[in-house]
């Protein structure tokens, strides 16, 4: 095998499920320390069914929504001083169906099924290395250890398709601020064969929506901040294969109507198993299934999710 084709297997790999989809997590291999220089594109298909709303951050007991939206990111990592950083942007068109609601925050609907169109929310963010995430070129990180590493990760997310005349949105008419602080601890020394810890803790701060698009005559809609710890093991079969298991939890969320408390704490543990394969170098495929495994106020929910991405470095500077 040729040292070039060898490298991008080693390293560009790793970037196999990064970066960012919805407020349905990460997904694995999203956290994991990646080399400079490395440009790409990250395109998902997410196929839900639930009882929060599109963008996954609010409950509404009793509904049934069903959401596939195809998030599409654009991110590349880059060097600030000796730390590795990375800038990624991400939008999410889709579409949504709900019927049978009755609860907050969006009010009580009809039984008769609704629909949505457009974009969910989507974001911008960055992420710098703190702690053994040094900024490596492509060669010097497949030549380099496994080693634990730890990031700062701050997400401004910015609505999607939003009108208050309409009942049922894909987007939430707030912005939403996110901080996280994801960490990468490897369980063994053989890259080849690597196997992954991830543990991705976070906290995302909500904006008032001051048109909610809901029944009652309220005039803001605000949500308490959620508290959010993804966990992923994930384990490589061969240079090319790896498969995952995946831990989920949420706590807080709730909303309230003109400061009067919808009672949809989000209290829910998530979990699932993905598997991904790079088919040529530069070009990977990943997929995963999961849902609530436990879950307060009758949480509930699905998710299969599917993602091809495609990341270039520019080998000849090297």
């Amino acid at each position: 095998m040729k040292i070039n084709t060898l490298l991008w297997l080693l390293t560009l790999g790793l970037l196999l499920s990064s970066l960012k989809t919805a407020a349905q997590g990460d997904g694995p291999r999203a956290f994991l320390l990646a080399p400079k220089g490395v440009t790409g594109i990250n395109a998902k298909w997410l196929n839900l069914d639930q009882n929060l709303i599109p963008a996954g951050n609010a409950l509404i007991p009793g509904a049934e929504i069903h959401v596939d939206v195809f998030p599409v990111t654009l991110f590349h990592t880059f060097s600030i001083g000796n730390h590795i950083a990375q800038a990624y942007v991400m939008m999410n068109p889709g579409t949504a169906t709900a019927k049978a609601m009755t609860g907050p925050p969006i009010g009580p609907i009809p039984v008769n099924e609704l629909s949505a169109n457009g974009f969910s929310d989507g974001m911008v963010g960055f992420k710098i290395g703190l702690k053994g995430a040094p900024a490596m070129n492509v060669k010097e990180f497949a030549a380099s250890p496994m080693r634990f590493s730890i990031f700062a990760d701050v997400r401004l997310w910015y609505s999607g398709t939003y009108s208050s005349d309409e009942l049922f949105n894909l987007g939430t008419n707030q912005f939403t601020f996110q901080f996280g602080l994801p960490m990468a601890i490897p369980l063994n020394k053989n890259r080849a064969r690597a196997t992954w810890l991830e543990v991705a803790p976070s906290l995302q701060i909500f904006g008032d929506n001051n048109d909610p698009a809901r029944t009652s005559s309220a005039d803001k809609v605000e949500q308490a901040p959620l508290f959010i710890v993804e966990n992923h093991l994930s384990h490589n079969f061969t240079p090319r294969l790896w498969a995952a298991a995946n831990l989920r939890f949420q706590y807080g969320g709730e909303t309230s109507a003109d400061d009067v408390k919808d009672d949809n704490k989000i209290t829910i543990l998530g979990g699932g198993l993905g598997i991904g394969y790079q088919v040529l170098p530069p070009l990977g495929i990943a997929a995963d299934y999961g849902g609530v495994l436990l879950g307060d106020n009758d949480a509930k929910g699905t998710m299969f999710r599917f993602s091809i991405v495609f990341t270039y470095a520019n080998l000849k500077k090297l």
